[in-house]
């Protein structure tokens, strides 16, 4: 997480919604990863945290839900989170088409979980 630039509020924020998605939601997340300016290391003072969820392809049913929870947790600090939500076979489709988003994505993004 060298380049990584969160501020205190974002990484209690991180902290809490990562051990809430393993605690309410176990086995069901491939990954959490941070990416744009935060994961870049030039996030600005008005920046939000950019996380992109990738959940195993039954939990699909409950992106809503777990994005919902995310900026729930949200609502007590200052951090901004923007979250997307994706299966693992939607993010690969994303990968196979060649999705300059994607690619932008996992050149820059923070695996966090």
């Amino acid at each position: 997480m060298s380049g990584m630039k969160l501020t205190p509020d974002d990484q209690a924020w991180l902290d809490a919604y990562r051990t809430a998605l393993l605690t309410r939601y176990p086995g069901m997340v491939e990954r959490l990863l941070i990416y744009g300016s935060k994961a870049r290391g030039d996030a600005h003072v008005e920046s939000d945290l950019d996380v992109i969820l990738i959940v195993k392809d039954e939990a699909g049913a409950l992106k809503r839900e777990m994005r919902r929870f995310g900026y729930g947790l949200a609502a007590t600090s200052d951090t901004v989170p923007s979250i997307m939500a994706y299966t693992l076979e939607e993010w690969k489709y994303r990968e196979r088409i060649g999705s300059p988003f994607h690619r932008a994505v996992e050149r820059d993004a923070v695996s966090v979980l």
